[in-house]
C-alpha cells in the first residue's frame, strides 16, 4: 500500500518565482544552489536572493559541478556539453562535447557527474518533440572527463530521454524516458559493460522528466504532464525494488522539470517547474 502524502511530506514551500522556465536545481561544492533557465542564464540563490552567474547565449537545461568547482552545462541551442571554469581570474566557457563520431548531438538535456569527478553521464534528446515514440533517436552517453572520450550507453533508441540519477553507491544509473512513460535502470556488469532494463513503467500523464535519489535509496520521479491535461504536479516515490511507495502532489505545477536533494540535509528536496516558473522546497519524512 502506498504511503499517504501527509505521512511523507512535512512541508511544501514556494521559494521564488522566475520570469522564464527553470531547470536542474543543483548545489556546488559550497552548497550554493544553482538553476538553469532556457533564457540562457544560470542563476545562483542565496536565501530568496537571486544572482546571475553567467549566460551561455543558448538554452541550458542541465547543470553539474565537478570536485574542482568547475561546472558543466547541457545546452540545447548549442547542441553541446559546455564547461565553465576559471582561466586565471576570468570565467571562460568551452565546448567539451558537440558530436559523437562526427555526428552532431541532437541537443543534450540532463547530465550528472560521479563522486570522483572523472565520469559524466548525459542524455541527448534534442528539443521536445524531436525524439518521440515514432522517432526514438535519443541516446545516453558517458564521458571520461580525463581523456574526453565519449561512449554511448544507449544509442539512438530512446523517445526523449531526460533526467538522470545515480544510486548512492553509483552502481545503478537511472534514466527518465519521457515519451515512453518509464524509468530505465542501467547496471554496469562487468566493468565497462552496461545492461539496461525498464525499472518502472508508468500509466497516465505524459511521462517522467526528472529524478533524484534519497539517501535511503528511494527514487523520486517527476511525473510531468501538460497543464491542459492535469492541474497539479506529481512526484512519484519508488523503492529500490521498483515498487510504488507514494505520490506527492504539488498544487498547480504539472510541468515539473527538476529535482535535487540538498547536500546539507538529505530530507530537503528542491523542485523546479515551468507552469509558473517556480522553485519549491519540500521537506520529506521517509523511513
Amino acid at each position: 500500500m502506498a504511503i499517504k502524502q501527509k505521512d511523507i511530506i512535512t512541508s511544501i514551500e514556494k521559494v521564488v518565482q522566475f520570469h522564464s522556465p527553470i531547470y536542474s536545481p543543483i548545489e556546488d561544492r559550497e552548497e550554493r544552489l544553482h538553476l538553469a533557465s532556457t533564457n540562457g542564464y544560470v542563476y545562483q540563490l542565496s536565501g530568496e536572493e537571486v544572482a546571475t552567474v553567467y549566460n551561455t547565449s543558448g538554452q541550458p537545461t542541465g547543470l553539474a559541478f565537478d570536485p574542482e568547482a568547475g561546472s558543466y552545462i547541457a545546452d540545447m541551442a548549442h547542441q553541446a556539453i559546455l564547461s565553465q571554469g576559471l582561466v586565471g581570474l576570468k570565467a571562460e566557457k568551452f565546448e567539451v562535447i558537440k558530436d559523437y563520431e562526427g555526428t552532431p548531438l541532437l541537443g543534450p538535456n540532463s547530465l550528472i557527474i560521479n563522486k570522483d569527478g572523472n565520469s559524466l553521464f548525459f542524455t541527448d534528446s534534442g528539443p521536445f518533440g524531436h525524439t518521440t515514440t515514432a522517432n526514438p533517436r535519443g541516446s545516453v552517453f558517458t564521458v571520461d572527463l580525463e581523456s574526453c572520450i565519449i561512449k554511448p550507453l544507449i544509442h539512438e533508441l530512446l523517445a526523449y530521454p531526460c533526467g538522470l540519477a545515480l544510486s548512492p553507491d553509483e552502481a545503478a544509473l537511472y534514466v527518465a524516458e519521457t515519451c515512453k512513460n518509464r524509468v530505465l535502470r542501467l547496471i554496469q556488469y562487468p566493468a565497462g559493460v552496461f545492461h539496461s532494463s525498464t525499472f518502472f513503467q508508468f500509466a497516465g500523464r505524459l511521462g517522467p522528466t526528472a529524478l533524484a535519489i534519497h539517501y535511503r535509496n528511494y527514487v523520486f520521479v517527476a511525473h510531468y504532464d501538460f497543464p491542459e491535461c492535469s492541474k497539479d504536479g506529481v512526484i512519484v516515490v519508488i523503492s529500490e525494488k521498483g515498487e510504488l511507495v507514494a505520490e506527492i502532489v504539488i498544487p498547480e505545477a504539472p510541468e515539473i522539470t527538476g529535482l535535487q536533494f540538498a547536500a546539507s540535509d538529505g530530507d530537503v528536496l528542491y523542485v523546479t517547474e515551468k507552469t509558473h516558473n517556480c522553485l519549491y522546497k519540500l521537506t520529506v519524512n521517509i523511513k
